[in-house]
């Protein structure tokens, strides 16, 4: 933590994430064509990343107290391995699907460096929201105690 820049860097270590959202896509990855919308599945593991957090100070107009908030959230990541799980890939065509489930997991990689800014782009906006929601309700004496 560096308080005179208000900067804040992490080191983080993951060993495990595994990960359930909804997903909708038409486009081509490693230049092949992928529609679907349904069901993801992830499992992650061994993911180093680091974090870096720029933010300033701002006086509260109700408690006149000053508080932190993030201006840029900077992340990178390297995963050790990934496998993922597509459901309803081509309009549920269990063939094209598996193919394509088998290819990106033969090839996540490759497939990971392809949408790895994308994913550092989502990554930061999501945690710079939520931390800017956590930093507005304490003043930066409640979070860094003289």
């Amino acid at each position: 933590i560096d308080t005179d820049k208000d900067r804040v860097r992490l080191k983080l270590y993951i060993p495990r994430l595994s990960m359930i959202s909804d997903y909708k896509m038409t486009g081509k990855i490693l230049m092949l064509p992928i529609t679907g919308h349904g069901v993801a599945r992830g499992n992650y593991s061994d993911i180093d990343a680091v974090v870096t957090i720029q933010g300033e100070r701002y006086q509260d107009r109700k408690t006149e107290k000053t508080h932190f908030r993030v201006v840029d959230f900077y992340c990178d990541f390297d995963v050790g391995h990934a496998s993922i799980n597509l459901e309803n890939l081509f309009n549920g065509d269990e063939t094209l699907a598996d193919a394509m489930n088998l290819f990106l997991n033969d090839n996540w990689k490759t497939v990971a460096a392809e949408i790895k800014p994308a994913l550092e782009d989502t990554v930061a906006t999501l945690f710079k929201n939520f931390s800017n929601k956590i930093y507005s309700k304490f003043s930066l004496d409640q979070l860094l105690p003289p």
